[in-house]
């Protein structure tokens, strides 16, 4: 029934074509590139679109960038890296929201405000300025330690963006899980003998996963947002690897003549990715809601 109401929805349809065509894009980087994306042409710097590569090599087909870099391919392989970022900071927030929320609607009582009030103070705090701190801290540690590489940089990402990002979620599951925690089933597996593990991890989370898938796909734009905004702002993951927020920083230092050229494609993907995981969204919105006929 959910299928045929998604199926109905044209432009959560639409987005979900361009988001596969993204993703399967992204993840045949190795077949589709023509490049390696730090492979460098200082011949060919700032060069245009369709520019021919050295003999024998593929054409530049949207240019390349100050150090001679083929942004076709740069562009796919991050967005492997920013998808790859921002799936595994939604999967983490998930959890980690879930398992707040359902404990604290569930118990409720001294737990519950415990909780609530530990979440009501994260939800205060304000979220860049911490993030570039966190972020930076977390790297010149590492840095000291001899440490960073290439997976530790997107490590770092991913549980800095994770730390401010589960709030949302604990509060939504809290709300459900107080609303299904009266309920006659739950009584039944009271009465049964139910562990107050089980009642919450095989009644109360999947009684509530409609709001939550939904809340997850519209928080996934979100984070690409989030990583894009702390690598523009040098904060993120660095430099050999490519993702769409630090192709945007790299462009700040393109001379005026090819600085929109250098941002657009970048910029481009992070809005048509964006924009297509919200319509989704909506659609899964008004597909799992069970009061809405259509």
């Amino acid at each position: 029934m959910a299928w045929r109401r998604l199926r109905r929805h044209r432009l959560a349809m639409l987005g979900l074509v361009v988001l596969a065509v993204v993703v399967i894009a992204s993840l045949g980087a190795d077949w589709i590139a023509p490049y390696k994306y730090d492979e460098i042409d200082l011949r060919h710097t700032y060069a245009p679109f369709m520019t021919p590569g050295m003999p024998g090599r593929a054409t530049h087909y949207l240019g390349t960038d100050g150090l001679g870099r083929d942004v076709f391919t740069r562009l796919l392989y991050a967005g492997r890296v920013s998808l790859g970022v921002a799936l595994s900071v939604t999967i983490l927030v998930t959890i980690f929201g879930v398992f707040i929320g359902s404990v604290s609607g569930f118990f409720g009582g001294a737990v519950d405000s415990v909780l609530m009030r530990f979440t009501d103070v994260m939800l205060t705090l304000p979220d860049l300025p911490l993030l570039l701190i966190l972020s930076a801290s977390l790297r010149q540690f590492a840095q000291l330690q001899d440490l960073l590489g290439d997976l530790l940089g997107v490590a770092i990402i991913v549980f800095v963006l994770t730390i401010f990002g589960w709030m949302s979620d604990a509060r939504l599951v809290r709300g459900q899980a107080l609303s299904l925690r009266t309920r006659e089933f739950i009584d039944a597996s009271r009465s049964l003998g139910a562990s107050q593990a089980r009642i919450i991890f095989r009644h109360i989370v999947p009684n509530a996963l409609a709001p939550i898938i939904v809340n997850a796909t519209l928080g996934f734009g979100g984070v690409i947002i989030a990583e894009s905004a702390l690598s523009f702002l040098g904060f993120g993951i660095m430099p050999p690897i490519p993702t769409w927020g630090n192709m945007l920083n790299d462009a700040r230092s393109a001379p005026l003549q090819y600085l929109f050229v250098q941002a657009l494609w970048p910029g481009f993907c992070i809005f048509l990715t964006v924009l297509s995981i919200n319509f989704v969204g909506d659609g899964l919105r008004d597909a799992l809601d069970p009061r809405l006929k259509m």
